[in-house]
């Protein structure tokens, strides 16, 4: 679990910042390397049943009764026993939700199993027999988070989700012709629309944006951001590290994943609507209680072939019984936090009274909105933003199906981690639910000019290279979805691979320098802010409005020394964001190289599946350059809580954005006014310009390399 909490106060060193690069890289042993390739196997073609035999051994062999000594948790043991036995499980092939309760039963069943495991090997061989035996999308889901948490996998790297189920990310033309090119293949390739042959691989083009069967919907210009793969893996990662289901006490989570929840959709709301900004869109739609205008098509198909439900335009809420029924829950969920808020206090599951009136209440605030299992009353403050999600996706049915008690659904794409961020929708639900929290925020006094302040020190300039984003394309391996022939099964590997190309926003790499002068040597905390400068009508935005839209785009550690002081940060040593992570083939290679004595291999600490892609570190812009307003903040260094820590340096989630014991986001977490900002002198704002070119005028490579 060590990996879920910050190691990267290490890269400082005195008056400036040590070369992170050789920090964060390291080899691992042997033991390592074997067990890093056995797990990766468990996520090849999981569809199917286990093809290397040693596995198909192992499955058909462990005795979970017989073995039950080997485990911490006998209750989760008897409990995977008799669901087994009595086939009351989720069945392998139909959708899987963790917003299912009885779906979200099973996999934290099946997790208490695995985390138990007294040793690696037990839980190695567990792993094995629930991979041959229990629903797919449901054991990748908890095999992940099993590797995330367990203190011996803490070197482990699991693929990335759009490779082991890549018809999450991709609509159902493109799955259709990858599986028609793996029946036919090379031979009708000129029948096939936009696929090309690269280094024998089959290339499938594809431009998002442009595709006519999402009925061209309001947001669709700004697809490229929503439907970014990568950006809807990262959500997808984060519910793998914070699980609504898994208790702080059931793992070794230390973060405070309520302030977490809080920041992240905070950081996300803000830079969606600056996307929605940059293609001339207007501010996020407000969610109401009677009508949602914009509808939404994902053309995504689940391996099973059924399409994920559609919301039409113009969606009456109330028009349906069951509809009416949720949207009145949600309003008394929802009235429930806010009359919390109102009167100071929340109420614990015995009754007690508890006061939020402090700043530090916003971890609780976050876990009572989230409702997830660390929220000290779940019974009473209910999970309304799910309800949200099936009234939205338009998942709600009359009469549920079950197969042996065992509700069967048609998630939409609200409803699953890996997609939600697609539909427009989802914004409109944070904006409602950042409403809550802006109202505890109102509770909380303004910052006073002392908290703001650092004494003698003072930025005389802010000096940015001139902003450039551009599209790129990059391609995506669908093949983990296809089926194996006999040849491949046999042999266990892919004889061909079918890719997806697809655009995808990315930048020119930029150098912002800091002028600052200190009348004494100190340990400070410089932060990076973007926000846009005007509204969706041209409107300059006050400072204390666009308190909200302030997006944290880099933070790092400095030795100030007294006098004259040139603080130079090259974006591409931002740690807020992540390297292109692995794909599965490229780290599977890696590995299995490594294995033949050809190399070393390397964990390379700059790829955080945890972190926001570095090619989405800027928002779009415009071509003619659109208005943005940099905030740099410098701020004394206060020391991180241990308390929030975990204990292994090798860290995943939040290791540069928890520098500091200061809430997230300070000081933008409460509105600033103007008159806050009067005699700050370490709060410099900088008017800049980003501008959107075409890629060959960035990067000079054409288009389309076939």
């Amino acid at each position: 679990m060590g990996r879920l909490v910050l190691c990267v106060l290490a890269l400082l060193v005195g008056g400036g910042i040590s070369d992170p690069v050789k920090k964060l890289q390291r080899t691992v042993d042997q033991t390592v390397l074997d067990r890093q390739y056995k797990l990766l196997t468990l996520f090849f073609h999981p569809h199917e049943p286990i093809h290397i035999k040693e596995q198909q051994e192992i499955a058909a062999s462990w005795d979970l009764e017989k073995n039950i000594g080997l485990y911490e948790n006998a209750t989760a043991v008897h409990l995977t026993i008799q669901m087994l036995h009595n086939n009351y499980q989720v069945p392998r092939g139909v959708p899987f939700t963790v917003l299912e309760s009885v779906h979200r039963f099973e996999i934290s069943v099946y997790y208490s199993l695995l985390y138990s495991a007294k040793t690696y090997d037990t839980f190695y061989k567990t792993a094995v027999f629930l991979r041959q035996h229990v629903n797919e999308n449901l054991f990748v889901n908890v095999l992940s988070v099993v590797i995330l948490h367990r203190s011996d996998t803490q070197d482990i790297r699991i693929p990335p989700i759009y490779d082991v189920f890549p018809s999450y990310f991709h609509n159902g033309e493109i799955m259709t012709t990858a599986q028609r090119i793996t029946t036919h293949g090379q031979r009708m390739l000129e029948h096939y629309p936009s696929t090309y042959v690269w280094e024998n691989n089959v290339v499938i083009r594809h431009n998002e944006t442009a595709w006519p069967y999402y009925c061209n919907t309001e947001s669709m210009p700004v697809s490229y951001f929503t439907h970014d793969v990568t950006l809807n893996a990262l959500y997808y990662n984060i519910k793998l590290a914070y699980p609504i289901w898994l208790r702080s006490d059931a793992c070794a989570i230390k973060e405070k994943r309520g302030e977490l929840f809080f920041f992240w959709n905070k950081q996300l709301l803000a830079r969606y609507y600056m996307e929605r900004l940059s293609v001339g869109l207007g501010e996020i739609p407000e969610l109401g209680l009677n009508e949602v205008e914009e509808g939404y098509v994902s053309g995504l198909l689940y391996h099973n072939g059924i399409p994920y439900p559609v919301r039409p335009n113009h969606l009456v809420l109330n028009h349906q019984t069951w509809h009416a029924e949720a949207i009145e829950e949600i309003e008394v969920y929802e009235n429930r936090i806010r009359d919390m808020i109102d009167q100071g206090f929340y109420i614990t599951n015995t009754g007690e009274h508890v006061s939020i009136n402090s700043p530090d209440s916003i971890d609780v605030l976050g876990r009572l909105i989230e409702a997830n299992v660390d929220s000290p009353n779940v019974q009473y403050y209910k999970d309304f933003i799910s309800i949200w999600k099936k009234v939205l996706g338009n998942s709600l049915v009359h009469e549920s199906v079950a197969f042996n008690g065992i509700p069967l659904v048609v998630p939409s794409v609200l409803e699953q981690y890996q997609t939600a961020l697609r539909d427009p929708a989802y914004y409109m639900i944070m904006k409602r639910v950042l409403k809550l929290f802006n109202l505890w925020h109102e509770h909380l006094p303004h910052y006073t000019t002392k908290e703001l302040s650092v004494p003698s020190v003072k930025i005389e300039k802010v000096e940015v290279d001139k902003l450039l984003t551009y599209f790129e394309y990059t391609n995506f391996n669908v093949t983990n979805h296809l089926h194996l022939n006999e040849i491949e099964c046999n042999n266990v590997i892919n004889t061909k691979s079918v890719l997806v190309q697809r655009t995808r926003l990315n930048h020119k790499v930029f150098t912002v320098r800091v002028n600052v002068k200190s009348g004494v040597a100190k340990h400070v905390t410089v932060r990076f802010f973007l926000a846009p400068k005007y509204d969706s009508v041209g409107n300059e935005i006050p400072l204390n409005v666009n308190t909200q839209n302030f997006l944290l785009i880099d933070i790092f550690n400095y030795e100030l020394k007294e006098g004259d002081n040139l603080i130079t940060r090259v974006s591409s040593d931002n740690l807020l964001v992540t390297d292109e992570i692995d794909s599965a083939s490229v780290l599977f290679n890696k590995v299995d190289s490594a294995l033949q004595g050809h190399g070393q291999y390397m964990l390379n600490m700059k790829q955080n599946i945890l972190k926001t892609p570095r090619h989405l570190l800027l928002p779009k812009g415009r071509v003619g350059g659109m208005p943005f307003v940099l905030m740099v903040y410098i701020s004394e260094y206060h020391a991180p809580n241990d308390v929030h820590r975990g204990t292994v340096e090798t860290s995943t989630i939040d290791n540069t954005i928890r520098l500091t014991s200061d809430t997230l986001g300070f000081p933008v977490d409460r509105p600033l006014f103007p008159w806050m900002l009067t005699g700050v002198e370490n709060i410099f704002l900088q008017d800049v310009q980003i501008y959107h070119k075409p890629t060959t005028e960035v990067t000079g490579v054409p288009v389309y390399v076939e």
